[in-house]
């Protein structure tokens, strides 16, 4: 009679555990509830210690490509007068940088300049901010630059001048000048705290 009450019992309780998973805990499906933007953070290093450049990936998108540096950023902003910011990160040491191409870890990850910008390094004769509009002069014809390589340079002077990338950008060459544009690639604002 022992022997018979254990054999029940070992068949039961697999059934009674087996019996919760099958029936759940009583909550009924429901379908895809929206919560809004996903959650937004700056990723990138302090402005202070980075350029942004902005190169192609192997799939012809523009990305922002932070550069640490050694020598800290002392600005930042636009300067009262209108002239360059003195030190290793002013906006010309950006635009110069970008001019130069992607760096050995950057072409490693596959990102590149336009091919219109390759050996142009030495090309920047400086940057000028005047009101709300950031003025790039190169050594170079600027009417004749393919699209992608205006954007490169429209962006990574945008966001040498303004944190947000918000300054309109006006490229001046051996040919003249082009009208001010706005870099193509926007950040996500973060959502309100």
């Amino acid at each position: 009679m022992r022997r018979r009450l254990l054999r029940a019992v070992r068949l039961a309780v697999p059934l009674v555990l087996a019996h919760g998973p099958l029936t759940g805990c009583g909550i009924q499906e429901t379908g895809v509830v929206e919560a809004g933007r996903p959650a937004v953070g700056d990723l990138l290093p302090a402005r202070e210690t980075r350029l942004l450049l902005f190169f192609y990936s192997p799939e012809g998108d523009l990305l922002p490509v932070p550069r640490i540096v050694d020598v800290p950023w002392h600005g930042g902003g636009a300067p009262p007068d209108g002239e360059e910011p003195q030190g290793a990160l002013s906006a010309r040491a950006a635009v110069t940088a970008q001019l130069a191409g992607p760096d050995k870890e950057e072409r490693r990850a596959g990102l590149s300049n336009a091919p219109s910008l390759r050996g142009t390094a030495s090309a920047a004769d400086g940057v000028l901010t005047r009101g709300s509009t950031v003025e790039v002069r190169l050594r170079l014809k600027v009417r004749t630059l393919p699209a992608p390589a205006r954007a490169q340079l429209v962006c990574t002077a945008a966001y040498a001048a303004h944190p947000q990338g918000a300054p309109s950008v006006r490229l001046v060459g051996r040919d003249g000048r082009l009208a001010p544009a706005g870099c193509p690639v926007r950040p996500v604002p973060a959502p309100a705290r």
